[in-house]
């Protein structure tokens, strides 16, 4: 699985919002117009998106520690994985977090409602290259969306090369 093949420019940002609650609608707002070919039928009912995902907020957090926060759903709306990334340099304070510390970087993964495989992949993916203290630190200092999508597509961690990302999967 290639994460270059998941996220686009468009979906990364620095993030404007500073409340976990906001930071989530943003992130899911940025798939207000999306017609890509994940989309099953004409748009993503964002309404509903933003429904599932403060659903998963209350089962459990989605808050890890060093930063980072992945809220994840899987949602009947699309038909393949979309990763939304946010940057908040001054950190999400009332994001709860398994060290207490404010969340800087904010990966949002949506799969589909049976992508199960690809859901955990991602979920191990992402986390594995945040745990990398050399990336995180360049994210947060990322002056822009494109910079944020740059770092996150060419950066491989252990996991990356040991699970042999060639994309071709």
């Amino acid at each position: 699985m290639d994460l270059g093949s998941i996220i686009n420019r468009e979906r990364c940002r620095v993030l404007a919002e500073k409340t976990k609650t906001e930071a989530i609608i943003e992130l899911a707002g940025s798939l207000e117009d999306f017609k890509g070919p994940q989309v099953i039928g004409n748009a993503i009912d964002i309404e509903e998106l933003k429904k599932e995902l403060f659903y998963r907020e209350q089962l459990m957090s989605t808050g890890l520690s060093m930063g980072i926060a992945v809220p994840h759903v899987r949602f009947r709306g699309v038909s393949s994985p979309i990763v939304i990334a946010g940057v908040q340099p001054e950190g999400i304070a009332d994001y709860d977090t398994l060290d207490g510390q404010p969340v800087k970087i904010v990966v949002m993964i949506i799969v589909g409602e049976n992508q199960h495989k690809d859901h955990i992949r991602l979920l191990s993916m992402i986390s594995a290259r945040l745990k990398e203290a050399e990336l995180r630190d360049k994210l947060i200092a990322a002056a822009d969306g494109d910079e944020i999508y740059s770092l996150l597509v060419s950066y491989k961690s252990g996991f990356d090369k040991n699970a042999g990302d060639t994309g071709n999967e």
